[in-house]
């Protein structure tokens, strides 16, 4: 093999698709933010008040730990949209869901690591997400960072890198990789919400 090609399988290029597709996410999060915004500003603002008076911060905080820690492909985006319904600061929504995002990283490492084979979860993962069981078997903690940035579901990273037992270390740091993307999609939530009157 050449050294070109030692050098590919090294390093993951990231599809152009997947590029495409994060591109038309963000775009889509814009629209969705401007449209709540203009549409349902009273009722967002009611659930995120009735949340935040039931759970607080914490609740906010353990509500992003369980959407991005469970071997689930769910988003923690709606958790912002009703932190900011009810008024929240947008530092203060950025600080609590990149701590959260980056906690659940180790939640589902370690979920991965300690039960992922016995539930199954890797034969599991490799029906229902064969390409990233195959990205992360290449790649490792740098299929965690690339789910950590683009629209790859990042729980399933981390748990699929507990089970193929990715130095845990690596995972750590790839994790961190969820503040810009937190902080981006809080900028784009409160941009949306406010063209939007919210």
């Amino acid at each position: 093999m050449t050294a070109e090609g030692d050098a590919s399988e090294a390093h993951p290029a990231v599809d152009r698709a997947l590029i495409k597709k994060a591109v038309v996410g963000l775009v889509v999060i814009l629209a969705i933010a401007g449209i709540v915004g203009v549409v349902f500003k009273e009722p967002l603002q009611l659930a995120g008040a009735a949340f935040l008076d039931a759970f607080g911060l914490v609740g906010l905080f353990v509500s992003v730990l369980i959407t991005d820690g469970v071997p689930f492909p769910l988003t923690n985006e709606p958790l912002i949209f009703l932190a900011r319904g009810a008024g929240v600061g947008a530092w203060v929504i950025f600080g609590i869901v990149s701590a959260g995002s980056i906690a659940a990283g180790s939640v589902g490492y370690w979920g991965g690591r300690l039960v992922g084979r016995s539930l199954g979860l890797e034969e599991w993962l490799e029906i229902k997400q064969p390409a990233l069981v195959h990205y992360m078997r290449r790649y490792g903690a740098e299929g965690v960072a690339i789910a950590a940035l683009l629209p790859i579901p990042f729980q399933l990273s981390t748990w699929s890198a507990g089970t193929l037992q990715v130095p845990y270390g690596k995972v750590v740091l790839a994790s961190l990789l969820r503040i810009p993307k937190t902080g981006f999609y809080v900028l784009l939530i409160v941009g949306g919400l406010s063209l939007g009157g919210a």
